[in-house]
């Protein structure tokens, strides 16, 4: 179940380890398939969201170019932020119903992944559902980002 207190899903990460990251995994990607078998789909997941405090998150989104991404974030960060934009509408499975603008950065250099890729340029939505999930692992959630 995708929590949606919001005093709880402020609680900071740990450090996932490389023996954890299986099982973690496994348990998003159930969660986000049944979420969107429940009609609410989503494109990314992070462990803070179903109770696991540890830095790992998935994203499953499909490209503007038609690529499939199936990104895991382990123990990732943002290293540099490029060209601030703003982003229309960003929604949050632990806010149902609940959409704000925020300011994202188009195009992020993502690194310390703890799984292959290790370190990557994301760009678009993909840099935005990206930041938005390790926003999570630090206790940032989507209502302190609302921009008017």
């Amino acid at each position: 179940m995708i929590i949606t207190d919001e005093a709880l899903l402020r609680t900071p990460c740990e450090p996932v380890l490389p023996e954890e990251v299986a099982d973690i995994r496994q348990k998003l990607e159930a969660e986000l398939k049944l979420s969107g078998d429940r009609g609410r789909p989503g494109i990314g997941l992070a462990a803070p969201q179903i109770g696991i405090f540890k830095r790992f998150a998935i994203i499953r989104v499909t490209g503007t170019n038609g690529k499939q991404y199936n990104i895991d974030l382990a123990n990732a960060r943002i290293a540099k932020g490029f060209d601030e934009a703003l982003f229309r509408k960003e929604g949050c499975l632990s806010f149902p119903g609940k959409f704000v603008n925020t300011k994202r950065y188009t195009e992020i250099w993502v690194v310390d992944n703890m799984v292959e890729p290790y370190s990557f340029i994301a760009s678009g939505l993909l840099a935005c559902v990206i930041a938005h999930e390790l926003n999570h692992l630090d206790g940032i959630l989507l209502p302190d980002l609302a921009v008017k």
